[in-house]
């Protein structure tokens, strides 16, 4: 039976490192994987979307919080680094929240951001200090950085691009894993995203649907962004995502995304899970995490 993985925490029993970079403008999936045909595309494209999206579900003492860093790496000049929390009330709901915080002491958030997937239409939310409400991203904003001067956004985590009508392109491996690859294309509505994001490509783990690599194109040889999974850990008898890397073509840069310390089986506030209460703290002091 197969497997199906949340996008920060997955059953997995693997580790997955890789390191890439833009010297290739093809699609970097070498050697064997089962081909398939169109409605086993199809169907494989409608697991993903199943478990990526989700249905929301009754859970009690299943909520996570997991800080994090964000370490960027420009082409020339010194590292910068920034921190934060990513928190939801159960792995298998499609709402989650990120709290970005000055450091790793600080636990007053400087900005939070609610997510919400939906095939129908994701929503995005985003909170500042010193401001009562919080305001609705609208999609052209999805694509701005969670801070100024790192890569990772709220599009990376929304994936809408998803819903776009797709074609599969090929099957052949990726981070040594048999991988399948699909590519989406804006219908002729347009895109409400970004006018020069022309299509997005993907590859799906073939054991697990996970996404292993998603490319950006804008019309140029090379791909504009790649976002690509390293590393995962299994903490406490759960396997969670432990670095993700995306690196900007123009700038030359990478951001890492990487986990430091996790708490699961938590009891955190619902309301603290909606836009109205996007204000209200989590109270991460009182929450003992472990460290990876």
């Amino acid at each position: 039976m197969r497997l199906h993985s949340r996008y920060f925490i997955f059953v997995l029993g693997f580790n997955l490192l890789s390191s890439f970079g833009f010297a290739k403008a093809n699609f970097p999936a070498r050697g064997f994987a089962p081909v398939l045909d169109v409605e086993q595309a199809e169907d494989r494209l409608k697991q993903f979307k199943l478990s990526f999206f989700g249905l929301p579900k009754k859970s009690f003492h299943q909520a996570y919080s997991y800080r994090f860093q964000f370490a960027h790496y420009p082409q020339v000049g010194v590292p910068e680094k920034r921190h934060g929390f990513l928190s939801g009330l159960s792995p298998h709901s499609p709402t989650f929240r990120i709290d970005l915080i000055t450091s790793s002491q600080d636990l007053n958030p400087l900005s939070s951001f609610l997510l919400i997937r939906d095939l129908n239409g994701s929503k995005a939310w985003k909170w500042t200090r010193g401001n009562q409400n919080a305001q609705k991203l609208t999609s052209e904003n999805w694509r701005t950085p969670w801070i100024d001067g790192i890569n990772h956004s709220p599009f990376d985590l929304l994936m809408p691009f998803v819903s776009w009508p797709f074609e599969y392109q090929k099957s052949g491996r990726v981070c040594s894993r048999p991988a399948h690859l699909f590519v989406f294309t804006p219908s002729n509505k347009g895109n409400p995203y970004s006018s020069s994001l022309e299509s997005v490509r993907l590859a799906l783990d073939d054991a697990y649907d996970a996404p292993l690599r998603i490319e950006h194109m804008d019309g140029g040889i090379l791909p504009a962004r790649i976002f690509s999974l390293q590393s995962f850990k299994k903490v406490n008898n759960r396997w969670v995502v432990k670095s993700i890397d995306v690196k900007d073509r123009d700038s030359k840069s990478r951001t890492r995304f990487e986990l430091q310390a996790v708490a699961h089986d938590l009891d955190l506030p619902v309301s603290a899970f909606q836009p109205s209460g996007l204000s209200q703290p989590l109270g991460l002091s009182s929450i003992s995490l472990d460290s990876i």
